[in-house]
């Protein structure tokens, strides 16, 4: 039930589209170093902070998970800042990794 004086959400143009609008998907071309995707480069969707997430699992037809987790391709020679991230083949990572990390949950004992 709408209250008197207010109007309904209209879409409001800005200088990129519409709000809301997602337009394309942010990626970035990322090598891959090790395993069976060696040597390729593809286009990985970056996070919300720009990079390109930690680990990169990528799903086998036979029923397994091949993991490729992430490192610094190049630094900065004056600032020392990464310039690209390439990933690394994992073999002995298991698949999935630690999942979500609650606030009010336990942390897990070290061994």
């Amino acid at each position: 039930m709408a209250r008197a004086g207010l109007l309904p959400p209209v879409p409001v143009p800005v200088p990129g589209g519409w709000v809301g609008d997602t337009g394309r998907v942010r990626t970035e071309d990322t090598a891959f170093v090790g395993g069976p995707l060696d040597g390729r480069v593809l286009p990985v969707v970056t996070g919300l902070t720009g990079q390109v997430p930690a680990r990169y699992e990528v799903p086998v037809p036979e029923g397994g998970t091949l993991v490729y987790l992430r490192e610094p391709a190049a630094r900065g020679r004056r600032t020392g800042i990464v310039r690209g991230w390439l990933y690394v083949y994992a073999p002995d990572t298991p698949p999935g990794g630690r999942g979500v990390r609650w606030p009010w949950s336990r942390r897990e004992p070290r061994d």
